[in-house]
């Protein structure tokens, strides 16, 4: 039987009128809701922003994104319309015509072409069939006053066309300001949703143009970018949903620090996005956090290199963020990290002593691709929620005849508006069992006399301990919730930790009295080989469950160095393990998810680790390993662990590996270093072994050791500057040990611009954050060249044309 698809009314917090709200915002699917930001649904619809992420994330999670047939998806491909441009070099450069489900941007100077450019794809969008008569539509957004009805009369004239028909298929909206511009683009779904036009194209000429009238000076560039953001997330939905065509056009701008070629580049930072990596890809974040690909549509910065500098970390703004389908392949790229993306994704490497752009369709396995290594991430303590906490009071006999003679309602009736029950009440009154302070203030507002406060008394012993919550994140508690992470679970009034070692836990109980001031009962568990410590608090284990739900993670991540290095060592404290015949440190999870924060964590450090995946007992679990020396000996230093078997398996590895000469090896070609010190005139085995033809790259220390040595001598070049940020930058390059190559499957993905350094951190690994960009400029003679800038799935070039009345032709 074939499923029913559900509907939005059936996703969880989703009423009549809610779902009519929705539908009148232009959602009127999961997938429209799936792929929406919160921000975007609490501006639309009015709800609230945790009720929007709930109901985003229930969209996804009941999204059909299952297997689909060769068939099915070669059906897909072939819906895909492309316009021609009237010039089959200019068809050609951009592979056949521009493509439906996507958008394409034209950006030059006056004059240069652009609405030339989109007069003919507007007339071309109309499939006109052979008797003359339009079959669809264009909508034309004019920010500039630039659509002119005479030129598209003239072009049909030329080429024998009734040009009122023509004319009546093209719908022009003038924009006025950038709010309108933005509203005219989200009614477009009105025009094929409401009245019914099948629309081919949307023109937006030209995008800018408002945006940047409205908003001048840097102070206002976050708001602009938010507001472009936005509106391009809008075009790239209509034109995904309804498979059209977005066509736009963007002026430029000087840039006086260029000496070579032509000094102009689009404004508005790099706003069209391609989308090229899965939902599930973890972005390192400007604050430190580390968020999946899916979940950025409301942060501001991201961390990348600066590659032009000296290799090391900056804070970028981001710019645009899309999510496209229709993907054939998807690569799986694996290093020490391992990464999912489509073919035209592209990625850092070395050739030359130059950083160069390697698409994933281009790159080999043994190939170096740049990854963020020893970031300098500072942090900021962080603020925790904030927790009211109990005081315990018990009532002297003056206290307890008072509330009995106080003919204030049966213990059952007193209750209801008591934190406890009747025969909690009971052992209150007359055992001296303690009770929280809260209950004196609700008997003496029930009417029992307030010198019943004279008769209370607070308590405090080994069972009925005064509990402190911190207000900030201590170094502390950062390693406790390493191990809550690794071991710990929630019960109903109480945290539970178990562990194989009792001595473990005993130091973790110490930690919590020293946080918390609330020590915690160890236990052996019956016929089982572990022990057990419950930290029976309801004010400890509310901060954990907030703390959960405002990703414990990131708490983590956004805090000090000092702060990440206590909670990784709580992580290995409870998961992890250390080998006795190699020099292997290991964690296991079930969640994935959990060792690849860790994995990320880690290579701030300078540490590297591999995660693996097996099955155990029938079911599938994870391994995050790190082996080599280097990263071995860092952890040692820098984290450790606290069970004293694993402390002195370190303390052996340590010692025997202090003096080692193994290295991680660099991504520069032995034989490149090798011809650079002949070009200095010296001998090169002065400086480096020879090594047999296998060794084909150097190692870093190795290297480093050349660099210095040149240096001594005075030796100058551009790579040698290069060799030394390399060494001294925060970027490592890792060998490529696999790719595996596989269907699509229908997956959205997933990217978004940085506008200035045009990179960002994505599991790890340093990529490009890829667009799609055509220059138009004039050529000689009157002619116009278009140029392909930037492209996933397109080889660069260029093609030259003409700008004739019957429209655009080749020269």
């Amino acid at each position: 039987m074939k499923k029913e698809e559900m509907k939005i009314e059936d996703l969880p917090g989703v009423g009549a009128a809610t779902a009519e709200k929705l539908r009148d915002a232009g959602y009127n699917d999961l997938m429209s809701i799936a792929v929406a930001s919160p921000g975007e649904l609490t501006e639309s619809v009015g709800m609230g922003e945790a009720a929007a992420r709930k109901i985003i994330n229930a969209g996804r999670n009941n999204l059909d994104m299952g297997f689909a047939s060769g068939e099915e998806l070669l059906e897909k491909r072939a819906k895909i319309i492309k316009i021609n441009t009237g010039s089959k070099a200019f068809d050609e450069l951009v592979g056949g015509g521009f493509e439906s489900g996507c958008i394409t941007e034209c950006f030059g100077s006056y004059g240069s072409g652009k609405t030339a450019l989109a007069n003919q794809l507007a007339i071309n969008a109309l499939d006109i069939n052979e008797e003359g008569e339009p079959q669809a539509y264009a909508v034309w957004i004019d920010s500039e006053n630039t659509f002119r009805p005479e030129r598209i009369k003239q072009i049909c004239d030329e080429n024998g066309l009734d040009a009122l028909k023509i004319l009546r298929n093209i719908k022009v909206v003038r924009a006025f300001n950038s709010d309108h511009q933005m509203m005219c683009a989200e009614k477009v779904e009105d025009l094929i949703q409401k009245d019914g036009l099948k629309i081919n194209m949307i023109i937006v000429d030209s995008l800018m143009t408002h945006f940047r009238s409205e908003f001048i000076g840097r102070g206002t560039l976050s708001t602009r970018q938010q507001k472009i953001n936005k509106h391009m997330h809008v075009l790239m939905k209509i034109a995904d949903q309804y498979n059209l065509v977005v066509y736009v056009t963007n002026q430029v701008m000087s840039k006086p620090d260029t000496f070579f070629g032509d000094p102009t580049e689009a404004i508005g930072g790099n706003i069209v996005g391609h989308n090229c990596l899965t939902a599930e890809t973890l972005i390192q974040l400007g604050d430190g956090s580390i968020e999946p690909m899916f979940d950025i549509f409301d942060k501001g910065e991201v961390i990348s290199l600066d590659l032009k500098g000296n290799l090391n970390s900056v804070k970028s703004n981001i710019g645009t963020i899309v999510v496209k389908g229709g993907f054939d392949k998807l690569y799986e790229i694996k290093a020490m990290n391992s990464i999912r993306c489509s073919e035209g994704h592209r990625f850092f490497s070395v050739e030359n002593f130059n950083i160069v752009e390697k698409e994933a369709k281009d790159l080999k396995e043994g190939d170096y691709i740049a990854q963020g290594f020893n970031l300098n991430i500072e942090g900021e303590v962080q603020t925790l929620p904030e927790i009211q906490t109990r005081e315990l009071v018990i009532f002297e006999s003056e206290g307890v005849e008072m509330i009995k003679n106080s003919n204030i309602g049966t213990r059952g009736q007193i209750c209801q508006q008591l934190t406890i029950s009747p025969r909690q009440f009971r052992r209150v009154l007359n055992q001296s069992y303690p009770t929280n302070s809260e209950n004196v203030n609700k008997l003496i507002d029930m009417g029992v006399s307030e010198e019943l406060r004279d008769y209370s008394s607070p308590i405090f012993s080994n069972k009925h301990q005064k509990i402190k919550i911190p207000q900030n994140l201590n170094v502390e508690l950062a390693q406790i919730l390493g191990y809550f992470i690794g071991d710990g679970s929630f019960e109903d009034r109480s945290l539970k930790f178990r562990d194989e070692r009792k001595n473990v836990l005993e130091t973790y109980n110490e930690l919590f009295f020293k946080v918390f001031n609330k020590k915690g009962n160890i236990r052996k568990l019956k016929d089982k080989k572990c022990f057990n410590l419950d930290i029976n608090s309801t004010e400890i284990r509310q901060l954990f469950k907030m703390l959960q739900r405002g990703n414990m993670f990131n708490y983590v991540a956004r805090s000090p160095k000092k702060h990440v290095l206590a909670f990784l060592k709580g992580f290995f404290d409870a998961d992890g393990s250390v080998s006795k015949s190699s020099t292997c440190i290991s964690a296991s999870q079930r969640e994935k998810f959990v060792l690849e924060i860790v994995q990320l964590l880690l290579q701030r450090f300078g540490i590297r680790s591999s995660i693996r995946r097996r099955i155990h007992l029938s079911n599938p679990i994870h391994h995050l390993e790190i082996k080599d020396v280097e990263s071995v000996l860092k952890y040692i230093k820098t984290i450790g662990m606290s069970a004293p078997d694993k402390k002195e398996r370190l303390e052996e590895i340590e010692s025997k590996y202090r003096d080692s000469n193994t290295q991680m090896m660099s991504p520069i070609k032995r034989e490149s270093v090798w011809n650079l010190i002949k070009n200095f005139g010296l001998y090169p085995s002065k400086f480096m072994k020879s090594r047999p033809i296998s060794y084909k790259y150097i190692g870093m220390r190795e290297l480093k050791s050349v660099v210095k040595k040149l240096r001594d001598l005075g030796k100058e070049s551009k790579e040698m500057d290069f060799l030394e940020m390399l060494l001294n930058g925060e970027i490592n390059f890792e060998q490529i040990n696999k790719i595996d190559v596989k269907d699509a499957k229908d997956e959205f993905l997933y990217d978004f611009s940085v506008p200035g350094n045009e990179n960002y951190l994505a599991n790890g690994f340093l990529v490009h954050n890829s667009a799609t960009r055509l220059y138009l400029r004039r050529g000689k003679k009157g002619t116009r060249v278009a140029k392909l800038v930037d492209s996933p799935y397109l080889p660069d070039g260029e093609c030259i044309f003409r700008i004739t009345d019957k429209g655009i032709e080749d020269n």
